[in-house]
């Protein structure tokens, strides 16, 4: 096994000094002899900004790195931050089941395996700077591992049941022995009597400092790189600390640390200068020099000259950056070629600036804005350009992106949102696209067309994420603003469009969703041109309204034209392409066509086992239709242990009340009847129809009928007709209602039902529920189609029961021939030939 050490873990500290008590109380509660309960082993070490917390946290980290398989540092100033690091590390890991491409699943995959601890059983993460107990305990796992948390909040009892290590200033003694080692000029050395004044002036320097960890450490860059005598420092800072503490100050922090700042600053080039200002007005996190580097935006003029020549030449910003590193005004990454500035120096420039120099606040902050716009490669949708995108997220908000009027800046976000959802951080997506919303709203209005492009992206991951009504409401008012604002040619109005025919489906009123979607599309044609991807999700949507409606050979034009075009486009083995040949392949088993459609799925699934797949919701979908294909092919205990599997996975990934988990668990009951387990397939079939009434608010819903039924067919096979009886004539009311009297799933209901009314001994009228049920399945279907032949074959025995032999022997001899020839070693055709009844499921519609 590969010992872990996270490339973000800083550096040894050679000058570290001290902090004995601290360093001693972490490792007596992190032993490596301790248990992992509730609130521990996790010790949080918290105090003000520049006290030193990172650097104890580090030294811990290279202490006791053989302690360790794995030891893993978090930044978690932003959840995009914290989830970013957990993405990475399963990398590392080499988690079976984990992609980076598929973030809100990933991140969790992570999480169980530090949980479990099979892999690496001895683990420490550190969360740095954490600042949202509430965001964080949700990324705290808790196993065997060992957790250190720093931040500047001190009430951890309350918020994670521990009650935390504060850290201060250094100790008088500690601050000594720091700034002698650290400055040549104060160290130890000479006669007894010179380094007696030696250490007599570090102390007054320690003194004036505050001990102050940060401020010490910016005092002896000063000195070191300047050579300053520290009489004459220590005079000079005590001006600067007078002006200081002559204006009004109102940060947190304490004072030596602006003092230590200021007066740096006054030592280096003009260009430094202007780099370590626009530097304050990123994210404390790394920041890229990719980023930086501009010479297209330093070439129009609209930058302060000395920024300009940093901006637009590589070598200048490096010089810049060096000689800022050398005053410790910032951190070099050489490796990742990332800089940092510390929150706390950052917190005090943009303190100082705005009451010194307000107006360069506001341009420092517009040349930000401007390098952030400038960063968009302009297409999410491509995976190849996640790096650049990767180089801006984590600034956006910090920066104060999220307040600027900056129509590309603003464009990025859209993107940025937009990005995360396609690549499955539906959660991360919609925490930053909430934001950034509920921001632009206040500032731009409910009508600026940006905001609404934004509203739409919000209501997609609302929709991912479970949350259909708020994504309903959402989707229905940014539709309504954009016709009337922008009008029905607008692109950003026919995607909503789109995305409001998916909240049709999702109400069961499939008719009112096709006559949208075919409306739709000469306008998607006109505006996006018939090739585009916009177009082709489009054809998808018109396909899978249409088999709602039980039109699957329609259905099936509109897949293959959408497969096609989607094949020349992005390749075989695209996912766009995948989910293409899933839709046939569902096309085609709907059809009766079942074992072309078992071939077709079960090479969809292949494929993304061999290009890894991460267990996205459409991956588990597409798992969810080799299940059922291979039921229809009569493989009855294999599909029900991948229907099994396929289940826990759902539960896992989307949530126990998913509504694609609930179709996975409304197919998974008949899977679980069909081998005998009638038991759990009742226990499975109510919880089911519970929680698909609950989320649909609607009990005559489709989805919440087809629940309804499959439990009947268990009801009825533990001895319950007359319970089953009365479902499905709730659900052939409903369905006839909602879908009409030829629809495929109401012909369904009426061939189960008639077996309720059999086992009942109302032969007559199950008589005539299977004329009618065989004469829709004939007609829509064919006559060879299984449910068609299981219609017939049920007929028989009720035509046998109510005295009409003959035309049951017909019926009878025309079945076993049909399924001679369609399904001839099918678990079907064995009980038509031994007088059986065939039971039929009704599947949910999908989403």
């Amino acid at each position: 096994m590969e010992r872990i050490w996270g490339r973000e873990i800083p550096w040894r500290n050679p000058h570290f000094t001290g902090r004995d008590r601290e360093l001693d109380m972490l490792r007596a509660s992190l032993g490596a002899t301790s248990q992992a309960v509730l609130g521990h082993p996790l010790q949080p070490l918290y105090g003000m900004g520049g006290v030193g917390k990172t650097d104890i946290a580090a030294e811990y980290c290279h202490r006791h790195e053989a302690d360790y398989d794995l030891v893993w540092w978090v930044r978690s100033e932003q959840e995009d931050t914290v989830r970013n690091a957990l993405i990475a590390l399963g990398r590392r890991m080499g988690l079976a089941e984990f992609s980076d491409t598929e973030r809100d699943y990933s991140s969790q995959i992570v999480l169980d395996a530090l949980r479990t601890g099979k892999k690496y059983p001895r683990w420490l993460l550190v969360f740095d700077n954490v600042t949202d107990p509430d965001m964080i305990r949700s990324y705290i796992p808790r196993g065997a591992g060992h957790v250190i948390i720093t931040s500047r909040i001190a009430q951890w009892r309350r918020e994670l049941n521990s009650e935390g290590i504060e850290v201060g200033v250094f100790k008088a003694k500690e601050s000594i022995d720091f700034l002698r080692r650290r400055i040549p000029a104060l160290g130890p050395g000479g006669t007894p009597e010179a380094d007696a004044e030696r250490m007599a002036e570090a102390a007054r320097l320690a003194d004036a400092l505050g001990h102050l960890p940060l401020a010490s450490e910016h005092a002896a860059a000063y000195l070191i790189e300047t050579r300053m005598p520290v009489a004459d420092y220590l005079a000079s800072y005590q001006r600067n600390a007078h002006e200081m503490l002559g204006q009004p100050v109102d940060m947190y922090y304490p004072v030596p640390v602006a003092t230590t700042w200021s007066m740096s600053l006054g030592m280096i080039s003009d260009e430094a200068r202007s780099l370590f200002k626009l530097l304050c007005f990123f994210s404390p996190e790394p920041i890229s020099e990719e980023l930086i580097v501009r010479p297209t935006l330093a070439v129009g003029g609209s930058l302060p000259e000395e920024l300009g020549r940093v901006l637009g030449d590589q070598t200048t910003f490096r010089r810049a950056v060096r000689e800022l590193a050398r005053f410790s005004l910032l951190k070099i990454f050489g490796v990742r070629n990332v800089v940092q500035v510390h929150r706390v120096v950052q917190d005090v420039t943009r303190g100082k600036m705005q009451r010194e120099e307000p107006e360069q606040v506001a341009e420092y902050r517009r040349i930000a804005h401007e390098l952030l716009a400038a960063s968009d490669p302009g297409v999410p949708d491509k995976e190849a350009n996640d790096p650049q995108y990767e180089l801006s997220k984590q600034h956006l908000i910090p920066s104060g992106g999220h307040e600027s009027a900056n129509p590309r800046l603003r464009a990025l976000i859209i993107n940025q949102v937009r990005r995360m959802r396609l690549r499955g951080g539906n959660r991360e997506g919609l925490n930053l696209g909430q934001l950034v919303f509920d921001s632009w709203r206040e500032r731009f209005g409910s009508d600026d067309l940006q905001t609404l492009m934004l509203a739409l992206e919000v209501s997609i991951c609302l929709f991912q994420l479970g949350e259909v009504e708020r994504a309903g409401q959402l989707t229905v008012d940014t539709q309504t603003r954009l016709a009337r604002t922008h009008g029905r040619d607008n692109e950003a109005y026919l995607k909503t469009v789109g995305t409001y025919s998916r909240l049709q489906r999702h109400q069961g009123n499939y008719a009112e969703a096709y006559k949208q979607d075919v409306e739709l599309l000469p306008l998607y044609e006109e505006v996006f041109r018939p090739e585009h991807l916009q177009t082709l999700n489009l054809l998808n949507n018109i396909a899978l309204d249409l088999r709602c409606l039980g039109r699957y050979e329609e259905a099936l034009s509109y897949d293959r034209r959408a497969h096609d075009e989607r094949r020349r486009m992005f390749g075989d083995t695209a996912d766009y392409t995948l989910s293409s040949k899933f839709a046939i392949a569902r096309d085609l088993r709907s059809l009766g066509r079942v074992e072309e459609s078992l071939d077709l799925i079960r090479e969809v699934c292949r494929l993304a086992e061999l290009k890894n797949q991460p267990w996205h919701a459409v991956r588990l979908q597409w798992e969810t239709e080799l299940s059922a294909a291979l039921r229809w092919v009569g493989l009855y205990e294999e599909a029900r242990q991948l229907g099994e599997e396929n289940f826990e996975r759902h539960v896992r990934v989307l949530g126990p009340a998913h509504r694609q988990t609930l179709n996975c668990a409304v197919a998974l009951v008949f899977s679980r009847t069909l081998d005998r387990d009638l038991v759990a397939a009742a226990k499975l079939g109510e919880e089911t129809l519970v929680a698909w009434e609950k989320v649909t608010g609607d009990r005559t819903h489709p989805n919440t009928q087809a629940a309804a039924v499959n439990l009947a067919v268990v009801q009825r096979q533990l001895g319950n007709p007359l319970g089953a009886s009365r479902i499905d004539q709730e659900a052939l009311e409903s369905h006839t209602a909602r879908l009409g009297a030829e629809h495929p799933g109401t012909a369904t209901v009426m061939a189960n039902l008639a077996s309720d009314l059999a086992a009942l001994g109302n032969v007559q009228r199950a008589r005539e529920l299977g004329e009618a049920a065989l004469k829709i399945f004939s007609g829509s279907l064919g006559e060879s189609h299984p449910r068609a032949l299981a219609a017939a074959s049920n007929l028989v025995l009720d035509r046998r029961a109510s005295g009409e032999t003959g035309k049951a022997q017909v019926l009878y001899e025309q079945t076993l021939a049909r399924y001679a020839e369609a399904l001839p070693d099918h678990p079907h055709a064995l009980l038509a030939r031994q007088g059986g009844r065939v039971d039929l499921d009704i599947e949910s519609m999908s989403q």
